[in-house]
């Protein structure tokens, strides 16, 4: 088991066989030098195979062990360095570290302690290489050319998120729930200059105001019930980073007057504290209502929503982006299928692409999911798709021949339209944009119900 790769720098030859005798019984890779410009020159030859910790012995010829350490933070800047002597002195050690060195190792060592404090730096540096390969992954699925879709209005979309990744402006991403608003602030955050930094998220409609208050703003101990130590916020733990509030449309006045103050003035009060904290977040805020409308109606503050919506991205619904269907579906099939999955039928795509989607991508997400562990690895057919999906149309509207009062039109009209959608209230009441006890009241004032 390969534990790590450790390169040694020493002048003595028996402290050279004990080093690497003691090491590779352990697991480790290691490669010995007698000077350190062998050491140097090797790095220099094999970049791609960075050590996790080099040994560097103080006396070793070649050039000073200052030089070869500042050569090494340029050659491998990752890589842990420990300074050997055996004529060691406390200011010796202070320098060592001053100019960069993780350790100074004071000659002769036992072999218990040597492998604890090589352990330790190993165990570092592969966290750090992990750390890098993890957040160069997440920049590669949050690259724009990276997202999955083929729509010129998506497109136009994505071209703004990225354009506005490289400012530190708010920003305000409104559209149906589903429809990834979500991917647009990872998308923003991992693309901008904080991409360093943390992006944390918090549905603001899921919690009380009482807990999301102590959520954004952190409380310390005893400031209410319950609070028995202190607790940071998201706002100070996002601090230089990003932070994303879904569902903004749904907080109280009063957290919207607290959070107003964090954007004003980058500074808030934790929950029972006294003392004003500072934190510079960017903050992305998404939400499902029109702000516009719930500014004009008093719901919301107006100085609030023009701190948020310093950029105003829309994102469009599924259904008015069709063409990126079979791309989603491709997507989704790779994502939730066996190795031997083939596919889905032209039948069942079109199905598909007709299916007017209220749950827009997250709805077509699950269908897919749902729909592969049906199918156990063969195509994808009607067969395996929900009803209302398999059976789904555009509404269709038609009049009979005699004439119609008006209000015998709409209540011909709401009833094709509630047929169609199967019965669903919430879709009905999106086609024919009306509220949801609207069409209650006009479904009772019809006497139109359900078929048996």
């Amino acid at each position: 088991m390969d534990k790590g790769r450790i390169y040694i720098a020493d002048r003595d030859k028996e402290t050279q066989d004990f080093l690497q005798e003691t090491l590779a019984a352990k697991g480790y890779q290691v490669e010995v030098f007698e000077n350190g410009d062998q050491l140097l020159q090797f790095i220099e030859d094999h970049r791609s195979e960075r050590p996790d910790l080099i040994l560097h012995e103080e006396r070793t010829p070649g050039p000073e062990w200052g030089e070869v350490l500042r050569r090494c933070q340029s050659l491998v800047p990752e890589t842990a360095v420990i300074i050997m002597s055996g004529l060691a002195t406390v200011r010796k050690a202070v320098e060592a570290v001053r100019q960069g060195a993780h350790d100074y190792l004071i000659k002769p060592f036992f072999a218990d302690d040597l492998l604890n404090a090589i352990q330790q730096v190993v165990e570092r540096s592969r966290l750090v290489e992990e750390n890098r390969s993890l957040k160069a992954e997440i920049r590669r699925r949050f690259d724009p050319s990276q997202v999955v879709f083929r729509s010129e209005v998506f497109q136009r979309v994505m071209a703004l998120a990225t354009k506005v990744a490289q400012s530190s402006a708010n920003v305000l991403i409104q559209g149906e729930s589903g429809t990834g608003k979500e991917l647009i602030a990872s998308t923003i955050h991992y693309n901008s200059r904080r991409s360093d930094q943390r992006f944390l998220t918090i549905n603001c409609a899921a919690l009380t105001d009482t807990l999301l208050e102590s959520q954004l703003f952190g409380h310390v101990k005893g400031a209410f019930t319950g609070a028995v130590a202190n607790h940071r916020g998201l706002v100070e733990e996002a601090h230089k980073g990003t932070l994303f509030l879904d569902e903004i449309g749904d907080i109280s006045p009063a957290l919207q007057a607290k959070l107003l103050r964090v954007l004003q003035e980058r500074e808030f009060i934790p929950v029972g504290a006294t003392r004003v904290r500072q934190a510079d977040v960017r903050f992305v805020a998404a939400t499902n209502k029109n702000l516009e409308a719930e500014v004009a109606a008093g719901r919301f503050r107006e100085d609030l929503f023009y701190r948020l919506n310093v950029v105003s991205l829309a994102v469009p619904p599924l259904r008015e982006r069709r063409e990126d269907i079979p791309l989603l579906v491709d997507h989704f099939v790779a994502k939730f299928g066996k190795k031997n999955q083939q596919g889905i039928s032209a039948r069942a795509l079109a199905q598909l692409k007709n299916y007017d989607w209220p749950g827009n991508v997250r709805e077509l997400e699950n269908v897919i999911e749902m729909a592969t562990i049906l199918a156990d690895g063969s195509e994808l057919d009607s067969e395996h798709l929900p009803v209302k999906v398999a059976e789904g149309r555009p509404v269709e509207f038609s009049l009979p021949q005699e004439q119609m009062s008006m209000e015998e039109v709409e209540r011909l009209y709401i009833e094709q339209v509630f047929r169609q959608t199967r019965y669903h209230k919430v879709r009905t009441s999106e086609i024919l944009a009306i509220s949801r006890k609207t069409l209650d009241r006009k479904l009772q004032q019809f006497g139109i119900a359900k078929d048996e």
